[in-house]
């Protein structure tokens, strides 16, 4: 047997660990696959998932009815768990794994194996964890469980004694650059600049390609960089009434204005280009490093940090992304912050 999980991009040191498991049909009771946001654990979650239920000789093989299955979320022994309803709920209560821990002491009707994935597992109330201690403790033989989350420390250090980690870290640009063009056909110019903006997450370059809402709000990052350039501040404002939708999206474009000061940084003080995350920005960003104060990049990245951790802690959302443009505007471009 040679498990395959070519879908995955890197992460060389978890495929070894998950193939062993596979070819020796000796799997932990619980997996916790831990890393950054982006690097693809819920996508070799389901993949390990698949390879568990597939008959192939290299797992997973997507050709199979289990694989199928798994694809379309329809494998009758592969359970999901997520919040009782995941665009109100915010954690997995107490009674969404109660009803997970019924579930897995029922042997399983098609094969050998019963898989739980727990995608964000670490937004488990502590009560959701501690009823899960007792069956990581006693887990029945048929049941292999798989958390992922990008903060095991929001976990309780028992859950995490009890399970198998496997890291996932970020990818070489270069890796990144290579899959893109074997996988996904793109010339070498494309991908090299999609690499360098995936930042080591590849999950960022596939959103670029597939998701055209993900492309729209890049557009209104770079529309909403232009504004904050041009010094007035009323303006800077209506650009910028988009981050009150949405406290998610308004996360990532933070993440993106983080990243794209880095950038600005990387400019000012006559850095190689290769260096820049947005190659494909080269001539906006000069333009804008010429326009904006270096001085205040380190106290930019403060403000962009403070607001994260004020949206992540449940902070009003159309106040955080209204002072963050404020405060932005301030430090970058102080000298014009008096014309409104």
């Amino acid at each position: 047997m040679k498990p395959v999980f070519e879908k995955i991009v890197g992460q060389e040191a978890v495929k070894n660990l998950l193939a062993q498991a596979l070819r020796q049909r000796a799997y932990s009771h619980a997996y916790l696959f831990e890393g950054p946001s982006g690097l693809g654990k819920e996508a070799m979650a389901r993949e390990f998932a698949a390879a568990i239920f597939c008959s192939s000789e290299n797992p997973p093989c997507h050709t199979c009815k289990s694989c199928h299955q798994v694809a379309a979320g329809t494998h009758p022994e592969l359970r999901i768990i997520q919040p009782e309803d995941p665009e109100k709920d915010t954690t997995v209560s107490v009674e969404v794994i109660r009803t997970m821990i019924k579930d897995i002491y029922l042997k399983p009707y098609h094969g050998d194996w019963k898989v739980y994935i727990i995608p964000q597992a670490d937004i488990m109330t502590f009560q959701a964890q501690n009823a899960l201690l007792k069956t990581l403790e006693e887990p029945p033989d048929h049941a292999v469980m798989i958390l992922t989350s990008s903060k095991p420390q929001a976990l309780l250090p028992t859950v995490l004694s009890r399970c198998q980690k496997a890291d996932f870290r970020p990818v070489q640009r270069e890796r990144i650059e290579t899959w893109l063009q074997e996988f996904r056909g793109l010339p070498r110019e494309q991908a090299s600049a999609l690499a360098a903006y995936a930042h080591g997450t590849p999950d960022r370059a596939v959103k670029m390609l597939d998701s055209e809402s993900y492309r729209q709000h890049v557009q209104l990052f770079l529309t909403l960089t232009e504004v904050l350039s041009e010094g007035r501040l009323s303006p800077l404002l209506e650009a910028g009434e988009f981050l009150q939708r949405d406290k998610n999206q308004t996360l990532e474009i933070l993440s993106m204005w983080q990243e794209w000061i880095r950038d600005l940084q990387v400019i000012s003080l006559g850095g190689e280009e290769d260096l820049l995350i947005h190659q494909d920005q080269i001539q906006r960003l000069k333009q804008q490093a010429s326009l904006f104060s270096s001085r205040g990049y380190s106290q930019a990245l403060t403000i962009l940090e403070e607001a994260r951790e004020d949206l992540i802690n449940y902070g009003n959302l159309a106040f955080v992304s209204e002072m963050v443009l404020v405060n932005l505007q301030k430090c970058l471009v102080g000298h014009k912050a008096g014309t409104l």
